[in-house]
């Protein structure tokens, strides 16, 4: 399935493009697999992410130049074929995607 998820203006000169992404954590940091932003910058535009699961881990953000402390990514569940998201902390991201991992092998 593929996750589109619109998006809304923002000041430029404060924010980076808002990004989306599949993540892996293989190491404790995790690795991320950027979908596209479809959009111009400072303008309302869409995230988009393709051949996405239910299940997996997929993260979004969006750099903030001013307050970098807040430009850490939020984390999500993939919960449905419908692609709704579901908010997680990255503690429960990275313990979800050990567990799933674990349950492939069994």
């Amino acid at each position: 399935m593929d996750i589109v998820i619109e998006t809304d203006t923002y000041n430029e000169k404060r924010y980076s493009r808002p990004w989306i992404a599949y993540v892996r954590f293989e190491t404790a940091k995790g690795e991320f697999e950027f979908g596209d932003f479809i959009g111009e910058h400072g303008y309302e535009g869409l995230l988009k992410l393709i051949n996405i699961k239910v299940g997996d881990i997929v993260a979004r953000g969006q750099k903030d130049y001013r307050k970098p402390r807040n430009s850490a990514p939020t984390y999500y569940i993939v919960e449905n074929e419908k692609g709704d998201l579901k908010e997680i902390s990255k503690k429960n991201a990275y313990l979800h995607y050990h567990k799933q991992k674990e349950n492939q092998h069994a």
